[in-house]
């Protein structure tokens, strides 16, 4: 059984995020919360010996969490530079979701973009998600309200240090709801 501690710590050294696009909504995810909410989902539903798709994998975080504490992932990637970092952890499928074939699996991990730059943005991996798995996790905006009935199983705060050329402070902060959906 791997420790939150030792899970955070493993998640803070990865690569961190190139975050080339704010259109793509590229924020890091810290390895505290990562690790934190990982705990979480393999509390609810078991991550070891399940496969899980990561959307939206970014440099990967979420997923190798979820393969420390045993799950088979594969990362789903658009941007070619987070991509690659995905690649040195396992299985990538490099594409856009919501426009590429995704396989099905036991459990979706995502932190999608939000639809800030671009309303809707996080249609897609909703959609997407829920045809692909039947246990749905989804980090999303504390101030979200259209997402499907779901559980809440975290409440915290995304820390966010000025990235792109809006950013008027040096480190933002948003409250975060992580999901849990069924079907």
């Amino acid at each position: 059984m791997l420790k939150l501690r030792h899970l955070a710590i493993a998640l803070s050294k990865l690569t961190p995020h190139p975050c080339n696009s704010v259109e793509l909504e590229q924020y890091q995810t810290e390895g505290n919360l990562a690790a934190l909410w990982l705990s979480q989902i393999d509390g609810f539903d078991g991550l070891d010996g399940k496969t899980v798709l990561d959307l939206g994998a970014g440099n990967g975080i979420l997923g190798h969490g979820a393969q420390l504490l045993g799950a088979d992932v594969t990362f789903v990637e658009c941007d070619k530079d987070a991509a690659e970092l995905c690649q040195k952890l396992g299985n990538t499928i490099v594409g856009r979701v919501g426009e590429i074939e995704l396989p099905s699996a036991d459990i979706v991990i995502c932190n999608p973009p939000w639809g800030v730059q671009t309303h809707g943005a996080d249609r897609a991996f909703i959609d997407a998600a829920l045809q692909c798995a039947p246990i749905v996790h989804m980090m999303h905006s504390a101030a979200a309200t259209h997402l499907p009935e779901g559980e809440i199983i975290l409440e915290g705060e995304f820390r966010m240090p000025a990235t792109y050329q809006h950013h008027s402070s040096k480190m933002g902060v948003t409250a975060i709801k992580c999901w849990r959906f069924t079907q």
